[in-house]
């Protein structure tokens, strides 16, 4: 998978809510006050800088970087499944 393409699948997948973020993310989003809609806006309007393939998960991690809603710099790091039509969101900073 390409960046450009990793990039089409996380919009796509954000326009439908297709979205899981780990325990991890989570905590990381409400200690750093993040919403979903923040993560989302980065899904839907930001740039996939890094991309690799995952063995263990069958996956691709990517780092995203963009803006919230409010146009503050957000990034963070989530995985692709092709197969299963989802993202899981890792950790964001």
């Amino acid at each position: 998978m390409t960046k450009s393409e990793a990039q089409k699948c996380f919009r796509e997948f954000a326009q439908y809510g297709c979205i899981q973020p780990t325990k991890h993310c989570r905590d990381r989003m409400q200690k750093r006050n993040v919403s979903m809609d923040d993560a989302l806006n980065v899904l839907l309007w930001g740039k996939v800088t890094e991309i690799k393939y995952n063995e263990e998960h069958d996956s691709w991690n990517s780092k995203i970087v963009g803006k919230d809603i409010e146009g503050e710099k957000l990034s963070f790091v989530a995985e692709v499944f092709e197969t299963c039509h989802t993202v899981r969101c890792i950790t964001i900073f």
